[in-house]
C-alpha cells in the first residue's frame, strides 16, 4: 500500500511539474507575443569593428521596408558587449545583440539574457553552425582562430607549438586579452584544447618572454602587427585574404600547426524582453538572408553562413584548415573564469 501511494504520489508531483512548464511556456509566448506590436525603431548592440557596409545595410534595410529607425550602438570589445547586456539584464536596452561567440552561449542562458527566434532562412544555414537548438542565438558568420604571421618582418615562420616557444620569437608575439576580446578568449581555449588542462598553463609560462604586448581587443592589436610592431598575432585564419584582395599582396599568412585553427561562430540574439520585438524579429531575418550573407566575405573577412554564397578568390589562395578544433561551449562556460584568472597570474 506504501508502494502505491508513493507511486501516486510521484505522479501527481511529475503532472504538476509538467503543468507548471506548461504555464511557464505558455506565459513566456504570450509576453512575447505581447511585446510583437509595430514600432519605430529598433536598438542594436555591437562590437566595435562591425564593418561600416554591414551598419549602414542594416539600417537601409529597416528603414527602406519597415520605416523603422536603428540605434545601432558599438560598445567596445566584445566583451564589453557582454558585460553591457549583463549589466542591464533587469531593464533591457537593446532589442538585439551581435557579434557574441558560441563560448559565450551558457552565461547567456544562465542569466536569462535572450529570447529564441528561429529566422525565415535558417534552413539555409550549414548545420554544423547551428550552435543553439532552441535558437536563442543564430550564427551571422563564422572563422578559424589562428597565428598569423607578418612575412616581411620574420626570418623563418614557427612550425608547430613547441617550435612558437623558440628563442627565435622573443618578443615576436602580439596576444589579445581573452577577458575582453572573442579572438583572444578563443585562443586561449585553443591552447587548452590542444594541450589539455593539466598542461596548458606550462605552455604560456613558457611563451610569455616570446610575448611583446597584450592588446583589449583586435583592432588594437592587428593594427600594431601591421605597423611592424611585432611580426606574430592573434587573428584569423581568413585575415590574410584582406591583404589579398585590398592591397594585392601576400605579405600577411595564417600560420596552421598540422593544418589546424579553433573554430569561432559569431553569433547574434534578440535580448530578452526586448521592447521592440517585431523588429528584433526583422534584424535577424536579414542577417540570416542571402542579401547580408553575400556582404560577410568582404567586409567582415570572415566565412558566411550560407554554403551558396560564392567566395572570393582572395578567401582560396591561402592555407585551408583542415581541422576545426573546438571545446564544448559548457565545458567552457563552466569553467573560463578560472582559465582566465590562472592565465592572467602567470601573465603578470
Amino acid at each position: 500500500m506504501k508502494v502505491l501511494v508513493r507511486i501516486l504520489l510521484a505522479a501527481v508531483l511529475t503532472a504538476g511539474l509538467l503543468a507548471a512548464c506548461d504555464r511557464t511556456a505558455e506565459e513566456a509566448a504570450a509576453d512575447i507575443e505581447a511585446r510583437r506590436g509595430e514600432t519605430d525603431q529598433v536598438v542594436i548592440y555591437g562590437y566595435d569593428s562591425l564593418p561600416g557596409t554591414l551598419r549602414r545595410a542594416i539600417v537601409e534595410h529597416m528603414e527602406r521596408e519597415y520605416g523603422v529607425e536603428v540605434d545601432l550602438q558599438r560598445i567596445g570589445d566584445t566583451g564589453a558587449v557582454f558585460t553591457q547586456l549583463y549589466l542591464e539584464r533587469s531593464n533591457p536596452q537593446a532589442d538585439v545583440v551581435i557579434g557574441l561567440d558560441e563560448s559565450y552561449l551558457p552565461r547567456l542562458r544562465a542569466e536569462n539574457m535572450l529570447e529564441p527566434y528561429e529566422p525565415a532562412d535558417l534552413q539555409l544555414v550549414r548545420d554544423e553552425l547551428l550552435v543553439d537548438p532552441e535558437y536563442y542565438a543564430v550564427p551571422f558568420d563564422f572563422g578559424y582562430i589562428t597565428l598569423n604571421a607578418d612575412m616581411e618582418n620574420l626570418e623563418r615562420v614557427p612550425e608547430s607549438w613547441e617550435d612558437l616557444l623558440s628563442e627565435d620569437f622573443r618578443n615576436s608575439f602580439i596576444m589579445l586579452n581573452p577577458g575582453t576580446s572573442s579572438p583572444g578568449r578563443n585562443f586561449l581555449l585553443y591552447t587548452i584544447a590542444v594541450f589539455g588542462e593539466d598542461d596548458w598553463l606550462d605552455f604560456w609560462q613558457q611563451l610569455q618572454p616570446n610575448i611583446l604586448t597584450v592588446t583589449s581587443g583586435w583592432s588594437d592589436g592587428y593594427g600594431l602587427y601591421t605597423q611592424g610592431e611585432a611580426p606574430l598575432v592573434v587573428s584569423y585564419e581568413t585575415s590574410p585574404a584582406f591583404h589579398r584582395h585590398f592591397e594585392e599582396t601576400d605579405r600577411y599568412q595564417a600560420v596552421l600547426f598540422d593544418d589546424a585553427a579553433y573554430l569561432q561562430v559569431e553569433v547574434a540574439g534578440i535580448v530578452h524582453n526586448a521592447r521592440n520585438r517585431l523588429n528584433a524579429e526583422r534584424v535577424m531575418d536579414f542577417l540570416v538572408s542571402q542579401e547580408f550573407q553575400e556582404l560577410i566575405p568582404l567586409n567582415q573577412i570572415m566565412y558566411p553562413i550560407h554554403p551558396g554564397v560564392e567566395l572570393p578568390e582572395a578567401f582560396t589562395a591561402g592555407a585551408s584548415v583542415e581541422n576545426a578544433v573546438s571545446l564544448d561551449p559548457q565545458l567552457v562556460g563552466d569553467n573560463f573564469s578560472t582559465w582566465l584568472m590562472a592565465w592572467e597570474d602567470v601573465l603578470r
